[in-house]
């Protein structure tokens, strides 16, 4: 039973449809109502994209279908949290997605800064092209410690985080508890 319908009407889709059909309702949509194409419908692409992003991918489905936008801001059905305990589960045991999953989307998002490199060409080399060889450094993870820093085993695991890169801390402050995740990559 599907609790709310609003991401599937922006698609125009029913609730029982199947992925290939959300996917081209998706893509006629989003050409339709492509910034570039439609300057003025910029809000529109948006509520397009983020009901997209929701009904293709089955966890945020699911939590969507069961609970409606507000689950899905809340971080699945039910919503809320009685205890410290709680808020750690549902970010490391599965009730934000699952588990170690949450870890390795977080670790997925670190990425190396953009290289920009200026260079200098002429307005005929820009109209018809041309091709230009550059030389970048890059870093590669050591072939040795496979980027853990030492040999297999030597390097003891943070006590703190287990691992993950990242530390949970809550705070209650009157009524409300206030979640804070510091990325111990840069502490």
């Amino acid at each position: 039973m599907v609790k709310e319908t609003k991401f599937y009407d922006i698609l125009g889709v029913k609730p029982g449809c199947s992925q290939d059909d959300l996917k081209k309702a998706y893509r006629k949509l989003a050409l339709k109502y492509h910034p570039d194409k439609n300057p003025n419908e910029g809000e529109k692409f948006k509520q397009i994209s983020q009901a997209y992003e929701v009904l293709s991918d089955p966890e945020k489905k699911r939590i969507y279908d069961q609970g409606g936008e507000q689950a899905l801001k809340e971080g699945g059905v039910g919503g809320g949290f009685s205890s410290p305990m709680d808020l750690f589960d549902m970010f490391f045991s599965g009730g934000f997605g699952g588990g170690k999953k949450f870890c390795r989307a977080r670790r997925r998002e670190r990425r190396g800064k953009d290289v920009v490199h200026q260079l200098t060409i002429t307005l005929e080399e820009l109209y018809k092209g041309s091709v230009r060889k550059l030389a970048v450094q890059k870093n590669v993870i050591c072939d040795k410690c496979e980027g853990r820093g030492g040999k297999k085993g030597a390097v003891e695991q943070c006590p703190t985080c287990k691992g993950t890169g990242m530390q949970v801390q809550v705070q209650q402050l009157g009524p409300g508890k206030f979640l804070n995740l510091i990325d111990n990559s840069s502490v």
